[in-house]
């Protein structure tokens, strides 16, 4: 058995031949077991009638057959992807389908990604399509993982004329797209202060406007030691909230315990971490820089500056 997500016709089973793939559905199995019986009813008692009703049933096969042969004929596909975005972020996908039929119109299509990266927000289907048309639509899709998306084809079925079979193949669909870390909420920290965690450690320094006397609740860190030795008082710095402020993130994709790379789930985490750090900041319009085993950025907030560490990003640890 072969269901897909939201599909009306629960398939018993599919066959594969030559690329193109059949599904026998639950009505569709129901009207070969009526057909047995009538075939071995019209054997029994030679009923003429039977025969007659026998032969109607097969050419209702044959006819759904040819139907939707014709039907899936001569369609091309076409889509359009944005060049870059961030995973499980909602995409949408331009979609345009073509019948390049003379005469004859194709019914009931539907659509599939057979790619498992691949997520449709909702269902992408057709009743009719007329000869020499072209159909565009617009539907949303979701990849949950990061790195190269690529798209080779599409799987396009009809259940058409009478809804007994599925009939199915694939059609070439190329694109292509680079799917960056996926961004989540993440806590940003206070200016002047200076933070690691497990995997990568942020610094943060900004303008330096004047010191003040050390306050119950003050962070170590925010403590000016050449001042407060030389007066013997604690002193701490105070920045400047309306300069622009400088981060500094480096990514450490190896294990703090056993110094192996990271792997899977918590490889996936410390990216997206990173990623959604560098992108909550950029955005807030401060100066951010990347470091790592084998990349290294000045500290910058342009557009271009931000798509050059998530496209590091988006490949970062993954086999090559």
């Amino acid at each position: 058995m072969n269901n897909r997500p939201n599909d009306p016709y629960k398939t018993i089973f599919t066959i594969s031949l030559f690329g193109k793939t059949l599904q026998h559905t639950r009505e569709g199995g129901g009207f070969v077991l009526l057909i047995f019986g009538v075939g071995l009813g019209a054997i029994n008692t030679g009923n003429n009638l039977l025969y007659l009703i026998l032969a109607m049933c097969c050419s209702f096969i044959a006819v759904s057959g040819i139907l939707s042969e014709w039907t899936l004929k001569k369609i091309e596909i076409e889509g359009q992807l944005p060049h870059a975005f961030y995973a499980n972020d909602s995409i949408a996908l331009n979609f345009t389908v073509s019948n390049k039929k003379n005469k004859m119109g194709s019914y009931a299509l539907r659509f599939f990604f057979t790619e498992a990266a691949i997520k449709l927000e909702q269902d992408l289907s057709l009743f009719y399509l007329a000869p020499q048309s072209t159909y565009k639509k617009t539907v949303f899709i979701k990849v949950p993982q990061r790195g190269n998306l690529k798209i080779d084809h599409c799987r396009i079925s009809t259940s058409f004329p009478f809804g007994f079979f599925i009939k199915s193949h694939e059609i070439p669909l190329h694109l292509s797209a680079t799917v960056y870390p996926e961004i989540k909420k993440v806590p940003l920290p206070r200016l002047g202060e200076w933070e690691e965690s497990e995997g990568n450690t942020l610094s943060t320094e900004g303008e330096l406007l004047t010191l003040r006397e050390f306050r119950e609740g003050d962070s170590s860190a925010q403590v000016h030691w050449k001042s407060s030795a030389k007066t013997g008082d604690l002193r701490v710095k105070v920045f400047s909230q309306e300069k622009t402020r400088s981060f500094k993130i480096t990514l450490n994709l190896k294990d703090s315990l056993t110094g192996q790379p990271l792997t899977g789930s918590a490889l996936e985490e410390e990216v997206s971490t990173v990623a959604s750090l560098v992108y909550a900041l950029i955005k807030e319009g401060n100066q951010v820089a990347l470091s790592a085993e084998d990349f290294e950025t000045t500290p910058d907030n342009t557009p271009l500056h931000l798509q050059t560490i998530m496209n590091y990003l988006a490949f970062s640890g993954l086999k090559k």
